[in-house]
């Protein structure tokens, strides 16, 4: 496919990693999607996310996904909520 100059527009702020897709995310529509897609396992599935990005040593990813975790947890700490 012919290369179209256009597709460059706008695109010299993203060359130098200043813009991430982070800094647009909310957690809440996170949230939201992780309810959609999970159901009762969203808690799990964010908390996955979190120590993947943790142990990858991905910290803005991690503190997004910490985020969405206490969101689902009701905002409780980890280990502060007793089993049913």
């Amino acid at each position: 496919m012919p290369r179209n100059d256009q597709d460059q527009i706008g695109a010299d702020g993203l060359d130098r990693g200043d813009f991430t897709f982070w800094d647009v995310a909310q957690p809440e529509e996170a949230v939201k999607a992780a309810l959609d897609l999970y159901g009762p396992n969203a808690v799990t599935a964010a908390a996955h996310c979190a120590l993947t990005a943790r142990f990858d040593g991905r910290d803005r990813d991690y503190r997004f996904w910490s985020e969405v975790f206490t969101k689902l947890n009701d905002g409780k700490t980890p280990g502060t909520q007793l089993a049913s």
